[in-house]
């Protein structure tokens, strides 16, 4: 890079945020990243030391965001925003029917309300002008395979990654003339304190008629952790969003890229339900 650039990425504290905070910043760029707790920003902020400023903010409270975006303003003397990372998330998982209706709208809340909170309120950073040959940045979404692929007991995850996707695709067009481009990233299983949240955590349901089905569904999640690649993969195409002027739209990314890109768009769907019910009820 001739001269800094500078990157926002929100959920740094762990997985694919750190992951990708440290790929950039061994590159050369300056990063902006976001964690929630106190503990967490004195943690990532030793962990580094240079080209770094670390935002604590709740991605839930646009108050919160705002004042941040005072912040990372006034860093910027000027300059713009390379890039806008909206990678914090959660899932939440259980059957749709039982899974109670604050669970299902923190949900949503985090996952897409607070995506489109943090985008509105950081793009005026973004923004260039096409008329006048000022490149704009990237919003790159780190959505799911989950975005374009429903599986049972984590519905309200693949419902708030389905709307990422359409809200990604919306942005896109709206933003053409500032010279912004939106990509999202679906990643299939990565390693992650995800995991630890999600296995074995869901006994409030083991008790109901949908008990049997969520001890097999959990025994899924365990095989698909054993499948998880490394967060630096995703950091890796991060960058490459980054730097050329054109890429894909969407990347899928997952062990067997070609077999799952296969399944997931082209399989039809009542063959896909058939294999689920072969998973959980046979």
């Amino acid at each position: 890079m001739s001269q800094q650039e500078y990157v926002l990425i929100t959920g740094v504290s762990t997985g694919i945020g750190n992951d990708a905070a440290r790929y950039l910043i061994d590159r050369g760029y300056h990063v902006f990243g976001s964690v929630k707790k106190s503990s967490d920003a004195v943690r990532v902020s030793a962990q580094f030391p240079k080209n770094f400023t670390c935002l604590e903010f709740d991605v839930t409270r646009t108050d919160q965001v705002r004042t941040s975006f005072e912040i990372v303003t006034e860093t910027l003397s000027g300059n713009k925003l390379s890039g806008l990372v909206n990678n914090a998330g959660l899932a939440l998982g259980g059957p749709i029917e039982l899974m109670d209706d604050e669970k299902f709208r923190c949900q949503m809340e985090v996952n897409l309300f607070a995506v489109r909170n943090v985008t509105n309120v950081f793009l005026p950073l973004l923004k260039g002008d096409k008329e006048n040959n000022i490149s704009g940045g990237k919003i790159i979404m780190i959505s799911s395979i989950s975005g374009v692929f429903n599986t049972p007991f984590n519905g309200a995850y693949c419902i708030s990654k389905h709307a990422m996707e359409s809200l990604a695709e919306i942005y896109r067009r709206e933003l053409m003339m500032y010279d912004i481009d939106v990509v999202s990233i679906q990643p299939g299983p990565i390693e992650s304190k995800l995991w630890d949240k999600n296995i074995d955590k869901y006994e409030e349901y083991y008790d109901t008629e949908y008990g049997k089905l969520m001890g097999r569904a959990n025994k899924i999640m365990k095989n698909a952790e054993r499948r998880a690649l490394p967060a630096a993969v995703i950091s890796k195409l991060i960058h490459k969003i980054l730097t050329r002027r054109r890429t894909r739209l969407s990347f899928i990314v997952n062990k067997n890229w070609l077999p799952t890109v296969l399944f997931v768009k082209y399989m039809p769907a009542r063959w896909v339900d058939r294999i689920f019910y072969r998973q959980l009820f046979e």
